[in-house]
């Protein structure tokens, strides 16, 4: 199962690669833990708690709530 949408960073990356973020408008909560490109996994390592970023993830394995980020797109605040 693939997503595409707009992410809100909870936690921003800790020392493992993981980045907790909340789904738009669902509030649901996702793990970030795999990147398919290194450009990807450091644009997003340099999010704060609080930066919206449209992502399109997909599942990493079988892990329960863990995805991979595919692609990355800042969204500029209104």
């Amino acid at each position: 199962m693939d997503r595409t949408g707009k992410y809100t960073v909870v936690e921003a990356c800790n020392d493992h690669g993981t980045i907790t973020l909340r789904e738009h408008p669902r509030n649901g909560t996702l793990y970030v833990v795999e990147y398919d490109d290194p450009e990807i996994e450091a644009e997003l390592s340099k999010l704060d708690a609080g930066s919206i970023v449209r992502l399109d993830l997909r599942r990493a394995g079988r892990r329960g709530n863990a995805w991979c980020a595919e692609a990355a797109r800042p969204v500029e605040a209104p």
